[in-house]
Formats: C-alpha cells, sequence, structure tokens
C-alpha cells in the first residue's frame, strides 16, 4: 500500500507588480540593532511565509500567480517581541533589502508554583511510530518557501500538571542539519492560541538524523490545567536537502491533529489522526 502524503498546496493568485518577486530584508532588535534569529514572516491568512536566518537575514518568495493587492501586508512576529506588519508597498521602490526592526515586549513574571514532591509521571501518547502515512515539512523545490511549516497535536489533561518533556518521531530526513521550534499552546475554541512557552525552544539535528527526538521542557516551568497543543514548526533546512517528514497514524481515537503549512497561515485541524509524539508530564 503507498504511503499517503498530507500537503497543503500553495496558494494560486495574481499580483502583477510582485508577480515572481523575491522581498528580502534583515529583521533587528529595535534598541540594539542587533541581528533576530528565527523570526516568522509571512502574509497573514496565506501560505506565503518563511523564517528569518540566523543572522536575521530573509527573502519572501511571492508567486508568480497571486490575488494579493498592494494592501496586504507582511507581518513578522517572535515570542519576546511586538508584532510588526509592513504593507507590501513598502518593497516596490526600495532600492536594496529593507530593515525590520522589533521592539521587546514587557516580560511578565511568571506565577511562582510550588509543586509537591509526591508526583507522578505520567506519558500521554503511544510509543508506536511505524506508520504507513507521513506528513511533510519539506515540499522538494521549493524548501524556503514553506519554512515555518508546523505539525502539532492536542494533548488532553486531566488535572494541574507540570510538563517535564515532549518526543516527536521523524520518519524520513536527508538534510545535514536542521532546525526546530516547539511551541506549547492554550486551546482557543479547539485550535492551537497563546504559546505558553516565555523563551524559544530551539532544536537543532544534524547527520540526517531520523528516529525519536527528546526534548527538555523542566527548564521552561510549562504548568497545565487543561487541554493543550504542542507542535513542531521547521525553522531551518541546509541546502541539498528534499524530504523531512513525520509519520502520522489513522484513525486514533478522541486525537487532533494540527497542521500549518506557512509561518503566518491559519491551522488545519484533522479529528482521528496524530502524529508520532508524545509527552511527558508530572501530575
Amino acid at each position: 500500500m503507498k504511503n499517503l502524503v498530507l500537503s497543503s498546496a500553495l496558494l494560486c493568485c495574481t499580483l502583477p507588480f510582485f508577480a515572481q518577486k523575491t522581498i528580502s530584508g534583515r529583521v533587528a532588535e529595535g534598541p540594539t540593532g542587533e541581528d533576530l534569529a528565527y523570526v516568522s514572516i509571512g502574509i497573514p491568512g496565506t501560505s506565503i511565509g518563511t523564517v528569518a536566518a540566523e543572522d536575521g537575514r530573509f527573502n519572501l518568495e511571492i508567486p508568480e500567480k497571486t490575488s494579493l493587492t498592494g494592501k496586504d501586508s507582511v507581518q513578522f512576529s517572535m515570542l519576546g517581541f511586538e508584532k510588526k506588519s509592513l504593507p507590501l508597498t513598502a518593497w516596490t521602490d526600495a532600492a536594496k533589502p529593507l530593515e525590520v526592526r522589533l521592539e521587546p515586549t514587557t516580560l511578565q513574571l511568571q506565577e511562582v508554583v510550588v509543586w509537591p514532591d509526591n508526583t507522578q509521571l505520567k506519558t500521554l501518547g503511544k510509543e508506536k511510530a511505524k506508520y504507513r502515512m507521513i506528513v511533510n515539512f519539506a515540499l522538494e523545490g521549493k524548501i524556503n518557501q514553506n519554512l515555518g511549516s508546523e505539525i502539532g497535536r492536542r494533548f488532553k489533561i486531566q488535572k494541574p500538571s507540570r510538563l517535564e518533556s515532549f518526543r516527536f518521531y521523524i520518519a524520513a530526513n536527508n538534510f545535514d542539519t536542521v532546525r526546530f521550534r516547539i511551541n506549547v499552546y492554550d486551546l482557543q475554541k479547539g485550535e492551537p492560541g497563546e504559546n505558553l512557552l516565555q523563551d524559544q525552544v530551539i532544536v537543532p539535528l544534524t547527520g540526517k538524523k531520523t528516529g525519536w527526538v527528546t526534548v527538555d521542557l523542566r527548564p521552561y516551568e510549562v504548568y497545565a490545567g487543561e487541554h493543550l497543543a504542542v507542535g513542531v514548526e521547521w525553522i531551518y533546512g541546509s541546502k541539498g536537502g528534499t524530504m523531512l517528514t513525520l509519520p502520522i497514524a489513522m484513525p486514533v481515537a478522541g486525537s487532533k491533529h494540527f497542521y500549518k503549512y506557512g509561518s503566518r497561515n491559519k491551522w488545519k485541524s484533522f479529528a482521528g489522526m496524530s502524529a508520532a509524539m508524545l509527552l511527558d508530564l508530572r501530575q
């Protein structure tokens, strides 16, 4: 039986003065001008998006066929910084790549939680990872066009818990180096909402790594008292790679799978499905 590959198609639209244009620039911290790595960049509500490199530089490709107009904007967002939007027209007459500066948000101190010593470790999800279906991060020939794509799943938490670790399984990977960002969301109307993390959780992998990947969440002091979603966001892939996938199971009773094609794209949800992901927590 052939693998079923889940992916989202590129939007087809028209934008005469941006046809086949690449928007370029650099994202920096407002007060200091220092590079901001892995900023999410994209046109809200569309599949057009990318993620800034380690030096803050980015290239955002506008497809040849698109329904965008000069009124549409490019949005920049990153944990710990205010979102910023610039109209597409900002690049129309730009003689060189633009510098975009993001202002830090005011850090809100987390409530101090006193956790009892007699807690028990519990694992949500199933460790089985050999499934016939897969879901893609990378699209061959369009690697930079869908940086920021994200795969996640819902975890049902029945009582107050502290997140210990998160595990996800890579089915196929031919990149020498890839980097992921782990996001933990509350659920709003059944879909990922506010990020519960206050710091970025970056996971670098080398050597065409496949199999289970474990992420220690203890340093981030994440507590939850109700259902949440954990997402794996693809933020970097080295040159030459073409394939990056997670296995996915169906049907899975009571589970919910989330997929987002680009960094500013809308979430799509699929009931009864789940990527190979596990969440370890203490209750």
